[in-house]
């Protein structure tokens, strides 16, 4: 899961993950600069084996092609690997070829610092970015680069204080699908390095927070309530309205998650979902996050479901 959403962050920033890990590796004067930046096929050969992601530099920048593997945890084989990859991305490309590891989860291990492969006369060095160890400055100023933000070293004693900086960067992304994905991977990521109550304290976002239907009926039901003296009767009317609205919000933002986690749902599935209470639909939005196709789907409309 984790390896995957890591994947997406750089297939769809692949210009702002790959200036943040060049300004890391590259020499001081040849910063990355402006061009096109293109994701390059993963698939390096007929054998199994896939890079996590390989991003074609533009030609202004330090280096023709840029490989990352993101790692959770250390890996005694990295450094092999790292020259397999490099050697299946040298015959299919023939460019000079930049790589990193980076370790997103803190760790001790001397694993999680080996650069180099030293066997025999073979020798093949590569980058390792420690991510705890990472200035969160360049990640906080980049919406794009809020995930790994989470994992990055702590701006004072108190580790909490950055995922509440991450969280104001947040809540300052205009896009409301945008800034629901992006909390959706700082969620995931900083469950790396906190408890869960941490986050859900922090980080957790209702899938109704700062909806646009539900923020209109609010300020249209406080305006009417206080020209008409708040009588019982129009409390209920708009309390009810309020519910509605809300919960159609819900079912309208689920729908789009749901498109790109599970593909087209069948009428089946359309109808379970709309059917199911606002409360429901909450955990549904939370469940969605470990969703991996309709299958998943299936099940957990077919579990028994907590109460509210």
């Amino acid at each position: 899961m984790i390896d995957d959403f890591c994947k997406q962050l750089v297939a769809r920033h692949p210009a702002s993950v790959s200036r943040w890990v060049l300004g890391r590796i590259a020499e001081p004067e040849q910063p990355a600069v402006g061009g096109s930046w293109q994701l390059l096929d993963r698939e390096l050969s007929s054998a199994p084996l896939h890079a996590d992601s390989v991003v074609l530099l533009p030609e202004s920048s330090t280096g023709a092609i840029l490989h990352l593997e993101f790692q959770t945890r250390p890996d005694a084989a990295i450094a092999e690997r790292m020259l397999d990859y490099w050697i299946r991305l040298h015959r299919r490309f023939h460019q000079p070829i930049r790589q990193a590891v980076i370790h997103l989860r803190p760790t001790g291990s001397h694993l999680a610092r080996i650069e180099q492969l030293a066997i025999g006369h073979t020798r093949h060095s590569f980058h390792s970015l420690r991510l705890w160890e990472q200035d969160p400055a360049p990640l906080l100023a980049d919406p794009a680069l809020l995930p790994l933000a989470v994992l990055a070293r702590p701006t004072s004693p108190s580790p909490e204080l950055l995922l509440t900086q991450v969280r104001e960067r947040l809540q300052a992304i205009a896009d409301l699908d945008q800034r629901r994905l992006t909390g959706s991977g700082c969620q995931l990521l900083a469950g790396l390095a906190f408890p869960p109550d941490v986050i859900q304290r922090l980080l957790a976002m209702s899938i109704l927070e700062d909806s646009s239907v539900y923020q209109l009926i609010k300020r249209k039901g406080l305006e009417e309530g206080r020209a008409e003296g708040l009588q019982l009767g129009l409390l209920e009317g708009r309390a009810e309205g309020l519910d509605q609205g809300r919960r159609q919000e819900a079912l309208d933002l689920l729908g789009r998650l749901l498109l790109r986690r599970c593909g087209p749902l069948n009428s089946g599935q359309q109808e379970a979902i709309a059917a199911l209470p606002l409360e429901t639909l909450e955990q549904l939005g939370e469940a969605l996050l470990d969703f991996n196709g309709a299958d998943d789907l299936n099940r957990w409309l077919a579990a028994p479901k907590p109460g509210p």
